[in-house]
């Protein structure tokens, strides 16, 4: 599934409303733009609450067996290539 969006001449977007609702996101929460290793970009809602974040990372990283230490490596690398 795919949605369309335009730039405006200063360069924000309106997320789409089934965007905004499948991901969550609420007036005044931050979005991360992330870049895939082909060169896609995917936009995260970030929690606002820092505990939040990491309960996220942890459902993320459930299903690939990580440990603590590998998934905070893991997080660390990402957050580096994008900051």
């Amino acid at each position: 599934m795919s949605y369309e969006a335009t730039i405006t001449s200063k360069g924000q977007i309106t997320i789409p409303k089934k965007v905004r609702e499948r991901l969550q996101l609420t007036e005044g929460q931050k979005v991360l733009f992330r870049f895939d290793e082909d060169g896609g970009v995917r936009m995260i809602g970030v929690p606002n609450d820092p505990m939040d974040r990491l309960k996220t990372a942890r459902k993320r990283a459930a299903p690939l067996e990580l440990d603590a230490a590998e998934l905070l490596e893991r997080e660390r690398h990402e957050w580096s290539r994008h900051a």
